[in-house]
């Protein structure tokens, strides 16, 4: 029995070599960050519309006992928010150089 899950493994392996990631660790590290970057991008998306919406002044937050909340708070979240947004363009910005150094390293 051992034998036949041994020998299923190794056909597996070998119908997945090839694949859209690649087989060299080189490979890997490059679909790697490239799903980094996506995954930013689109972080950065949601990031944006959050901050438009924080600036453009649409949110209302009310305590408990009905009262609104001064725009301090607000601002201070559109800071936060500006912040993470210029974290993320950073992020993406060494990202996308790190993968331009593997696919095209120096000579």
């Amino acid at each position: 029995m051992t034998e036949n899950v041994v020998s299923f493994e190794e056909k597996r392996l070998e119908r997945l070599d090839g694949t859209v990631f690649g087989s060299t660790a080189e490979e890997c590290k490059i679909a790697a960050i490239g799903s980094q970057i996506e995954f930013a991008k689109r972080e950065l998306e949601t990031v944006q519309g959050y901050v438009d919406v924080v600036h453009a002044g649409r949110i209302v937050v009310m305590t408990n006992d009905g009262n609104e909340l001064p725009a301090d708070p607000l601002a201070h979240l559109g800071g936060v928010l500006s912040n993470y947004e210029q974290m993320l363009f950073d992020q993406i910005a060494e990202l996308e150089h790190q993968q331009e150094m593997l696919l095209f390293p120096p000579k």
